[in-house]
């Protein structure tokens, strides 16, 4: 019998958006349980260390840290590369993500306006916005990028990737 997967995490994209996107490039149903206010306040308690993502596996096993969860999820749907040098290139990429998005939670949880303004705090700010969307500069962001650009747009026609983007809930973060 397959295994039934629940992830738990805030109603924001966050750190769980790439392991929502797994699921969906795997091809695989999860229950994605978005906890807000007191529903969160008592799940707290349960998680391994007050924090999410949890991913709960035929509801008894959970697995917590998105890092554990992403190379979890990726080894179950074959999605860690092929031989160890593969999967340590997926290391070396998920963990380039995982700094970069670490400090960008530092900038948008960042309370004096005189920390927020350095110039790496507002360059990382604007690759990020744009990366994501942005509607100033949209598909010119990659002019001079043939290769990144044509792999951004082949990973967003993919059918179960673009199937998800659809239906995903909008996000400040």
């Amino acid at each position: 019998m397959p295994a039934k997967y629940k992830l738990s995490y805030f109603e924001e994209r966050g750190r769980a958006e790439i392991l929502r996107l797994l699921f969906a490039g795997a091809g695989q149903e999860f229950e994605d349980e978005r906890l807000t206010g007191d529903s969160w306040a008592a799940f707290k308690p349960k998680t391994p260390y007050g924090q999410m993502p949890l991913l709960t596996v035929d509801t008894k096993t959970t697995i917590n840290q998105t890092g554990a969860i992403a190379r979890f999820i990726a080894r179950e749907f074959g999605l860690y590369g092929t031989d160890n040098m593969e999967s340590s290139k997926c290391d070396v990429i998920f963990e380039t993500y995982n700094d970069l998005f670490t400090e960008l939670i530092k900038v948008f949880f960042e309370q004096d306006e005189a920390k927020k303004l350095s110039l790496a705090d507002i360059a990382f700010f604007d690759m990020v916005d744009k990366i994501t969307g942005s509607k100033v500069m949209g598909a010119d962001l990659y002019k001079d990028f043939a290769e990144i650009k044509t792999f951004y747009e082949n990973v967003q026609k993919l059918p179960k990737i673009k199937s998800y983007l659809e239906k995903r809930q909008p996000s400040d973060l």
